[in-house]
């Protein structure tokens, strides 16, 4: 099995290689943390523009090579949020129309 590093996985390693945390890391790179979040977990479609436009920063702050990032981007897939196995499962009510 071919183990893959993944455009999010990368960033986190990155960013706490620096030492810093999310949060840290977000407000140096001007953006929300949340979104940081989903992009490290891999929550993003790696293909949307959003993420490339993130891309040069990213490698600017690295100091790194935007086409590495690219190549990640390309072998990174969005992966879905998986409750079925949380540790507090998340139950959703449907709201019923009396």
């Amino acid at each position: 099995m071919e183990t893959k590093i993944t455009l999010g996985h990368a960033i986190r390693s990155g960013r706490r290689e620096l030492d810093f945390s999310i949060k840290e890391f977000a407000k140096e790179l001007e953006i929300d943390y949340r979104w940081l979040s989903q992009l490290e977990n891999n929550r993003l479609d790696p293909q949307s523009d959003e993420v490339l436009m993130s891309l040069p920063k990213l490698a600017e702050f690295f100091q790194m090579d935007v086409e590495y990032l690219e190549l990640l981007r390309s072998q990174t897939e969005q992966q879905e949020l998986d409750l079925s196995q949380a540790m507090f499962p998340v139950y959703y009510r449907e709201k019923i129309d009396v």
